[in-house]
């Protein structure tokens, strides 16, 4: 089976890929590493690539994934990366479910109520979207 750890690039994301390949190694599953640039991000490369003439499209997901995991290499076992375009939530959820994940893990940080009400959070969203068991990395975003 395959553990799904979604990694946004932030801080937290060293936490949460550390918990999911702890995962990995306990179950002796793979550990894919998800990354998900959206859509307008995206957009926004492509614009500023083919303003330098630099244009590869097909390849700024994978450089977002690349710069998202750069240094976990140092700090996880064997691992793959896999980079989407899109709806983080969406993507992320609709990944663990094509691969059968055997957990999700996640990011989490402390929100209010009214915080979370007003702002969304892709980790609530992925919660209360699968059907997997779902390990959340408090602390890590």
């Amino acid at each position: 089976m395959v553990i799904v750890a979604a990694i946004s690039g932030s801080d937290g994301s060293r936490d949460v890929a550390m918990q999911a390949d702890e995962l990995a190694r306990a179950f002796g599953d793979e550990l894919h590493l998800v990354h998900v640039i959206e859509e307008t991000e995206y957009t926004r490369r492509v614009e500023r690539e083919s303003s330098t003439r630099e244009t590869d499209s097909g390849s700024i997901e994978a450089t977002a994934a690349a710069e998202a995991t750069a240094g976990l290499d140092e700090v996880i076992g064997d691992h793959e990366v896999v980079s989407r375009v899109g709806n983080p939530n969406k993507s992320v959820v609709g990944y663990a479910d094509e691969v059968d994940a055997r957990y999700l893990v996640l990011g989490g940080r402390s929100r209010s109520p009214t915080g979370k009400a007003l702002f969304g959070s892709v980790t609530q969203s992925i919660l209360l979207n699968t059907e997997r068991p779902v390990v959340t990395v408090t602390g890590a975003e």
